[in-house]
């Protein structure tokens, strides 16, 4: 079997290095596992150095070989080695996924039932993957592993979490292959488990898609604004009282649209994230301080669009959206 991690971020490479940290063991030595980054640079980085792992007891472990290649260079490397992939983790952000990406990924030789393991943030990606991937072969994954990258081939293990994957189904559509789809997120599954990772099946990724989103249109633009890290929200009131309105906000958005919300236990969830992953910088704070793109239309973004489309007012939303916009893009 042959995994193919594309995206070298903290994720990416805290999979693909605890992945391969497995391989000899007995449900994981006959699978193969190769990394694709954006640069080229990154890929020689990890190929000649290997990846650096630091784990949550403070352990290191110094991943070699890799095989790692600039995605760009996909149609060359594979048609020299001659190896389709089984399955696609895509770690990329949304804001990546792109005409050109969505072209890279149609070409990328893979076996017929290859599936594409999706553990973006925000909502609205599913509907472009699946103009060039079969829909039952799309596999969504909510994550709360932290990890952070220190340069392009060292990543930290910051916080230890669980992954939900499902399959995503488009409105109106029937999954007829339940044969396939089984295999796909039970070979999936195994797959995480064995490289440390706590994963469960969910036959509602959707609605834990929603819930992960609730949490991050209060986190991350917060934390970007504020220049502060996830744990530090909780430590005064005027934050803890903007986190609240952003709720409040969000909460009356869900209702409008149908989706389901505890308003006590999601509350409840947010606050938790914070404090399981206290000493993290969100992925939009580290996108702001860098001058990066951010994620902002993919989660505060579309958290707007809901409101206009049901004609709930979000004021706190749009100023957090904006306050972003001026940041640095």
């Amino acid at each position: 079997m042959v995994i193919d991690i594309i995206g070298g971020g903290s994720l990416g490479l805290l999979h693909a290095a605890m992945l391969m940290r497995t391989r000899n063991s007995i449900d994981s030595s006959n699978t193969k596992v190769r990394m694709w980054t954006r640069t080229p640079e990154q890929a020689e980085l990890i190929r000649s150095q290997g990846i650096h792992l630091e784990d949550l007891d403070g352990r290191q472990a110094h991943i070699y070989p890799v095989h790692a290649y600039p995605l760009a260079e996909a149609g060359k490397v594979l048609e020299r080695t001659g190896m389709r992939a089984s399955s696609i983790w895509l770690f990329v952000k949304q804001t990546h996924i792109d005409s050109e990406l969505l072209s890279q990924l149609e070409k990328f030789p893979r076996e017929q039932t290859a599936s594409l393991v999706c553990y973006q943030n925000g909502v609205g990606h599913m509907e472009a993957l699946s103009a060039i991937w079969p829909h039952e072969q799309l596999i969504w994954a909510v994550t709360t592993e932290a990890a952070k990258r220190v340069n392009c081939n060292e990543v930290v293990h910051t916080g230890h979490g669980h992954t939900s994957i499902g399959i995503w189904e488009p409105a109106g559509s029937r999954t007829e292959q339940k044969e396939l789809v089984n295999s796909l997120c039970l070979s999936t599954k195994k797959l995480l488990e064995n490289a440390g990772f706590q994963t469960f099946l969910s036959n509602n990724i959707e609605g834990m898609v929603y819930q992960k989103l609730l949490v991050n249109v209060i986190i991350n633009p917060l934390t970007a604004v504020l220049r502060i890290k996830n744990g530090q929200l909780l430590l005064q009131e005027d934050r803890l009282s903007l986190m609240k309105e952003l709720f409040g906000e969000a909460a009356a958005v869900y209702r409008a649209a149908h989706i389901s919300i505890d308003e006590e236990k999601d509350w409840e969830r947010v606050v938790q994230v914070c404090r399981m992953t206290s000493s993290n910088s969100s992925s939009m704070l580290q996108d702001v301080e860098a001058g990066r793109r951010t994620e902002i239309e993919a989660i505060t973004g579309a958290l707007i669009r809901m409101a206009d489309r049901y004609e709930v007012a979000v004021p706190l939303h749009r100023m957090m959206y904006r306050l972003i916009l001026a940041s640095c893009e």
